[in-house]
């Protein structure tokens, strides 16, 4: 399995976190039986000991899944509106047992 994870600063430190946080939701969850092999999303905000603002976590089958999900529609749109709103993305993809 691979774990998708993203981590991000807002571009706006004074952004509506719960709004933000239900819009991420809006976007990802259906997301999950849509895209082959996306089996969980979880988003949320850093709790304080972090470095990061916010984080997204997707767990996929495999790399072709994955691959998969970076084409998919929503996740393309996303990608353009995290462009404007979102800064320092940091990404990793493990691979972890299921």
């Amino acid at each position: 399995m691979i774990r998708h994870m993203i981590f991000w600063k807002l571009a706006d430190p004074q952004a509506d976190r719960a709004a933000l946080e239900d819009f991420l939701r809006e976007t990802f969850d259906p997301m999950v039986g849509a895209v082959p092999g996306l089996r969980a999303v979880s988003v949320g905000f850093d709790q304080g000991m972090g470095t990061h603002d916010l984080g997204l976590c997707c767990d996929l089958d495999d790399l072709a899944a994955l691959a998969a999900y970076q084409d998919y529609p929503p996740h393309v749109a996303f990608k353009q509106w995290a462009g404007e709103h979102l800064l320092e993305r940091c990404c990793v993809d493990l691979e972890v047992e299921a």
